[in-house]
């Protein structure tokens, strides 16, 4: 499984970024622009990068960091944190392919972030990844969760999900439960039929109004 960079230069805040996103991936931290970018060059498994913009006495930092990510990884998923709403800063990051996400935020922002890093390793089109987070959203779902939910719906396996995540099926079972309880069905296959179905109604209600 891929992993995520953390780059953020409060130590508590990088820790506990890290902490979180533990729960579903593994990830690499760096505390300067310096030892983020060396960090990307040294590694090729790279699944998604979340970056401060300010680090240090340099404000915008972290927009340099994923810059150079870009130049090696240019679709790797990405978000940059900032507690400003300079337009300037918002735009450069868009014109980098990454999302934007304002402090002071909490867990919903970063299992967004997290399923577009699943829904990237799994295929999943744009369309399906905004539905599932809605639905992540509704249902409540933890981070593996919301994982979960992905997977099951791009096809994959339970076999090939414990291998990628190194984790038991006793595991397994404990958070298709809890995923199944929170979406109010009984079977995967169940759960899996109604996402589609309700994402084939709606692109055809857009498809009428086009």
């Amino acid at each position: 499984m891929g992993a995520v960079l953390v780059v953020d230069d409060d130590e508590g805040a990088r820790r506990l970024l890290a902490r979180f996103l533990r729960q579903q991936r593994p990830v690499r931290a760096a505390a300067t622009a310096e030892e983020a970018i060396a960090q990307i060059g040294a590694h090729d498994d790279w699944a998604g990068f979340l970056v401060d913009v300010s680090l240090g006495s340099n404000e915008r930092g972290g927009l340099d960091v994923l810059s150079a990510a870009r130049r090696v990884f240019p679709s790797v998923p990405a978000a940059v944190v900032s507690a400003s709403t300079d337009r300037d800063v918002i735009n450069r990051a868009t014109a980098l392919s990454a999302s934007y996400i304002c402090k002071p935020f909490g867990a919903e922002e970063l299992t967004a972030f997290l399923l577009r890093v699943t829904a990237a390793d799994t295929g999943l089109d744009d369309a399906l990844e905004n539905r599932l987070a809605e639905l992540s959203r509704r249902w409540g779902l933890l981070p593996r969760e919301s994982d979960l939910l992905a997977w099951l719906v791009a096809g994959k396996s339970r076999e090939a999900y414990v291998e990628r995540a190194g984790i038991t099926t006793v595991v397994w079972r404990s958070a298709i439960g809890g995923l199944l309880a929170k979406a109010g069905y009984a079977r995967t296959g169940d759960l899996v039929l109604a996402v589609l179905r309700e994402e084939l109604r709606a692109r055809t209600q857009r498809r009428g109004r086009d």
